[in-house]
């Protein structure tokens, strides 16, 4: 399958990019096409022809989205129906309120989102993209 993975990252650090990586290339040896980039610089793909997209960011503050973030999912092509996964980096208070304003701004896009994660570091996050049902059933 035809695998996005999007991420906004909310400050200058590797860390998420690290984690986005590792769920790359577990999806990568899994036999999927991925595609990877960081909507933050402005490169990121529209998404409308993709099978499945993993979208992942870092809070702000106490669970406060990037504002990157709803600015990249308008922009991004048709995405109503779009089977998606949310992630988010674990990253001091807040990453659970985080995941779940990622979650609704991807849902008010019209996306289906069947899988979120909270991840601390890149084996977690491979484990998440591992485990995440991107196949259908």
């Amino acid at each position: 399958m035809r695998v996005a993975i999007v991420y906004i990252r909310s400050k200058e650090s590797a860390a998420l990019s690290e984690a986005a990586k590792a769920m790359a290339k577990a999806l990568d040896g899994a036999g999927h096409q991925v595609e990877l980039a960081d909507a933050g610089s402005g490169s990121a793909p529209r998404l409308t022809g993709f099978d499945y997209v993993i979208l992942g960011t870092e809070p702000e503050g106490l669970g406060k989205l990037p504002r990157r973030v709803a600015e990249y999912l308008a922009q991004a092509g048709a995405l109503s129906g779009k089977r998606s996964m949310a992630f988010v980096r674990k990253s001091g208070l807040g990453s659970a309120r985080a995941l779940s304003r990622l979650m609704a701004a991807m849902e008010a896009e019209g996306m289906r989102v069947n899988c979120a994660e909270i991840v601390g570091n890149p084996a977690q996050a491979a484990q998440a993209a591992g485990s995440a049902p991107i196949e259908r059933a």
